[in-house]
């Protein structure tokens, strides 16, 4: 948070917070797309969001999402989605932990009066992202992120749609995530989740004010250094599976705003820095 050391320096501060956004224009010759980083979970007071979204929105035809969002969020799928969240054969999430980390896991849950038993046929990947979900509602962040709001949206205005993954390629990945490391992974789910009250309005903080640097620290180079193998699968394989989809956006009619979770743009192997390297100019929307 800004020090209020004098009026005319906070309402210099304010100026140029208002003015910073998370988006920024990748050219190549007379073309470009505008690429929105996002954060998927909300609270009501982190809206409005940066005014340079609605400009972005206002001036393209074709909105670009991570995934379907729309199909994400039918019953159907939902239903269907099961296959990748539940464990099978008789498995229990006790199967994939040691002793130290279920009964941590045990301790967690039941201070905030919940039974390890709720959630024992959950697969690891997806108790680690239930935890963080748990601990986010009871702070108040559950509203809809960036990425649903534009949907809905884009929907409504009758936008043209298209998304870089299948919902079930991004459920197939999410349910492989850590795989052989899942202790280790719970494990860190437990610590991440111990620091979200304290972690999560500096993310919102650097992600109002497109703060890269703020975001890699803040994200990504911890688990990158401990956790390497979830870094590679969760950002960067899925940074450059996209790289050929976001170049063919160029060279047609359209105006693209593609909107991705805000990490996919930070660091070293990110979206930004990849379009770099193949040649496209990027800056601050």
């Amino acid at each position: 948070m800004y020090k209020i050391l004098l009026v005319a320096i906070l309402m210099i501060f304010q100026t140029c917070y208002a003015l910073a956004s998370p988006l920024w224009k990748v050219s190549k010759g007379n073309d470009h797309v505008i690429i929105g980083g996002t954060i998927h979970v909300l609270s009501e007071k982190d809206y409005p969001l940066p005014e340079k979204f609605e400009k972005a929105y206002e001036a393209s035809n074709t909105l670009v999402f991570e995934s379907d969002i729309s199909k994400m969020n039918s019953p159907e799928f939902q239903q269907q989605s099961l296959q990748y969240i539940l464990l099978q054969d008789g498995k229990t999430i006790k199967d994939f932990l040691s002793e130290k980390t279920y009964k941590a896991l045990e301790v967690h849950l039941q201070e905030r009066n919940l039974s390890v038993q709720q959630f024992s046929n959950l697969k690891p990947s997806f108790l680690s992202v239930t935890l963080s979900m748990i601990e986010l509602q009871m702070m108040g962040v559950s509203s809809a992120g960036v990425d649903a709001y534009y949907s809905a949206k884009g929907i409504g205005d009758q936008k043209q749609i298209d998304w870089f993954e299948q919902p079930e390629e991004q459920m197939a990945m999410l349910a492989d995530m850590g795989k052989g490391e899942e202790d280790a992974m719970i494990a860190y789910g437990l610590k991440d989740v111990a620091n979200i009250k304290e972690m999560m309005p500096k993310l919102i903080e650097a992600w109002r004010a497109g703060d890269l640097q703020k975001l890699a620290e803040l994200g990504i180079d911890e688990m990158a250094r401990d956790y390497p193998d979830i870094y590679d699968q969760l950002l960067v394989q899925r940074n450059k599976n996209w790289i050929p989809k976001i170049e063919q956006f160029f060279g047609n009619q359209q105006k693209e705003l593609i909107l991705v979770g805000a990490l996919h743009l930070a660091g070293d192997q990110s979206v930004l820095k990849l379009l770099q390297a193949k040649g496209y100019s990027v800056e601050k929307y």
